[in-house]
């Protein structure tokens, strides 16, 4: 799939004034598939068994991404496939052709902002790829990128979450929020989850949360959403101000 200009932006590249569809601006295409140059030492060639497509590849796509790739491009940020080929510089200790594996391409050093991966087969570095273990299916780990390494930054890089610490997940029924319950629960945190109303309480609970809160869209749901939060910490042995 390639993206041949921005939907959200002008020839100008400034912000239009009505976004065109996502979808007007991709097109199917068949084009000259990668392979692995003598200098490609450090790269590996994976073909695509799933592509991971979340809220970042669409505002990529818009141009409204902190990356602008240079049009045309090919996107997708997210690859789970088999490894076909690698460069002379990446040891069979690390990957070997037909090793099961997932690839970030956000991670690459060679930038392009995370592209590439909605194709057949997908050329990347090597410290961008992890082998899957046979025990997960391929289409289980095809997301991880999107949610759970942001999950996790913000849990352990930023946060340092541990055992019995308390969490509070906003947004907690999407994809970023239900990484975030099911690896806080993972480090041993109580977590408290927050969704704008019920309805979206039932994903958040089968990801662990300990209770899910809704904080409403008015005053008065907030208030009341803040003393049902005092009340649950409590009731965890976190009591608060």
């Amino acid at each position: 799939i390639r993206c041949h200009r921005f939907a959200a932006l002008d020839k100008s590249g400034k912000p239009t004034t009505a976004a065109s569809p996502v979808r007007n601006v991709l097109r199917l295409e068949e084009v000259q598939p990668p392979s692995l140059r003598t200098e490609d030492t450090n790269k590996v060639l994976i073909s695509t068994h799933y592509a991971g497509i979340q809220y970042p590849d669409f505002l990529q796509a818009q141009g409204l991404y902190q990356i602008k790739p240079k049009l045309p491009y090919t996107p997708g940020m997210d690859v789970a496939g088999i490894v076909v080929d690698k460069g002379s510089d990446v040891p069979d200790d690390e990957l070997r052709i037909g090793d099961r594996v997932y690839a970030n391409t956000a991670l690459c050093p060679d930038g392009g902002g995370g592209t590439g991966a909605l194709a057949e087969l997908v050329s990347v570095s090597s410290t961008a790829v992890f082998p899957i273990p046979d025990s997960l299916h391929l289409s289980s780990v095809a997301n991880i990128g999107r949610n759970y390494c942001a999950a996790y930054h913000s849990l352990k890089v930023i946060g340092n979450v541990g055992p019995n610490d308390l969490v509070f997940v906003d947004g907690s029924s999407g994809g970023v929020g239900m990484a975030t319950v099911e690896l806080a629960k993972a480090m041993g945190a109580k977590v408290i989850a927050g969704v704008s109303h019920m309805e979206k309480g039932t994903l958040p609970t089968m990801a662990g949360a300990d209770k899910v809160l809704a904080y409403g869209r008015d005053k008065e749901s907030h208030k009341q959403f803040k003393a049902e939060f005092k009340a649950a910490a409590a009731d965890m042995g976190k009591a608060m101000r």
